[in-house]
């Protein structure tokens, strides 16, 4: 009688931690996705015509519907941010954010990607990417490889493998950071490896010139920056501004007419 009383006993504890387990991962499990958009193509809300929200309510949904399909039941602790974040490479837009609210809410953000660069690949054929390094678009003209938001050309590139285009993008931000702008201000950035040093053509005529750049990067782009901004109107119309590091470990900007 007593072996009874425990083997019951040992059903109804298996039966209750199960229903226990159970009810954790409903309750814990993805029943909402909530998405905000970061938009260079549409205006703020307070701006947006009809028709613009429309739009954008219609890819906030489409989104939306298509990840719930995809991991609704998933426990939210579950939920792998990279495996995410890779549902989103063949769009228009990265995951900037992604909250947890819990017991059962995904928040995201997206950020519209913003095409920036533009590498040459035949006589009139240029692949685009965005201000990240990823790859766009495929063969375009360079009449069409421009930004499709303000029409404005892309940076053009010269890399001498497509790794480079990653290295050039963070280059790139750290430029924008530190001068306010890129694609207005930087008509061209190349890449040399073999003397390690990166070059910014500005569309005003002067060059920028930053030996090691993958060291010191925004100590060097600041002191260039400051040396640009020190110089009289006629001497940015040419030259070059080379950015090196000194023995002593200070970070110098100085302008050449011509470097030899």
């Amino acid at each position: 009688m007593k072996y009874v009383r425990k083997v019951v006993g040992l059903v109804i504890a298996v039966a209750f931690i199960a229903s226990v387990i159970i009810g954790v991962g409903i309750i814990f499990s993805v029943k909402n996705v909530n998405i905000s958009l970061q938009s260079y193509t549409y205006p703020e809300v307070e701006v947006m015509t009809e028709e613009e929200k429309q739009a954008a309510d219609g890819e906030i949904e489409d989104f939306r519907q298509s990840l719930l399909s995809e991991y609704r039941g998933t426990l939210l602790g579950f939920v792998d941010v990279d495996e995410l974040s890779a549902k989103f490479d063949d769009t228009n837009y990265i995951l900037e954010n992604i909250e947890k609210a819990y017991p059962c809410t995904l928040n995201l953000t997206l950020k519209e990607r913003r095409e920036s660069f533009c590498v040459r690949v035949g006589e009139n054929s240029y692949n685009t990417y965005d201000s990240y390094g990823t790859l766009m678009r495929e063969g375009v003209s360079r009449e069409d490889s421009i930004n499709n938001i303000d029409k404005a050309p892309n940076v053009a590139v010269s890399v001498e493998n497509a790794a480079d285009i990653k290295a050039i993008a963070d280059m790139a931000s750290a430029f924008s950071e530190e001068f306010s702008a890129l694609r207005s201000v930087v008509e061209s950035i190349g890449i040399n490896e073999q003397t390690g040093h990166i070059v910014f053509k500005l569309h005003c005529g002067i060059s920028i010139r930053i030996s090691d750049f993958r060291t010191l990067t925004k100590a060097k782009m600041r002191a260039a920056h400051e040396k640009f901004i020190s110089l009289a109107g006629e001497e940015k119309l040419s030259g070059t501004i080379v950015v090196t590091v000194r023995g002593s470990g200070d970070v110098v900007a100085e302008r050449f007419e011509e470097l030899t």
